[in-house]
């Protein structure tokens, strides 16, 4: 699902996912926003990673990720957020997300 150019996207966001977030700091949810703005408007989505079965990573350098789903007419669920110490850990988290989900 590598997407780049003029493609626009819609974004949605899951429970788990605003209770994650609402614990960032101000200077950590202003990255997140910028990243997202550029999904939205433009397709870009930068360092990704498919974990198969509908399940997709945002990766951060710091270590930072975001569990996404890709849905259909170019909408994104954000599912949840993490850190790459406790990644399987949110990786199994964010599939029984989804599943309920769909």
């Amino acid at each position: 699902m590598v997407r780049y150019g003029m493609d626009k996207y819609s974004i949605f966001k899951t429970e788990e996912y605003d209770e994650w977030l609402v614990e960032k700091s101000d200077k950590e949810k202003l990255q997140i926003a910028s990243r997202l703005d550029k999904i939205e408007k433009h397709g870009h989505f930068g360092d990704i990673r498919d974990l198969e079965n509908d399940l997709w990573e945002l990766k951060w350098k710091n270590g930072r990720r975001i569990y996404y789903a890709y849905l259909v007419e170019q909408n994104i669920l954000l599912l949840l957020g993490g850190n790459k110490n406790g990644q399987d850990k949110d990786i199994t988290r964010a599939r029984k997300i989804l599943s309920r989900k769909i």
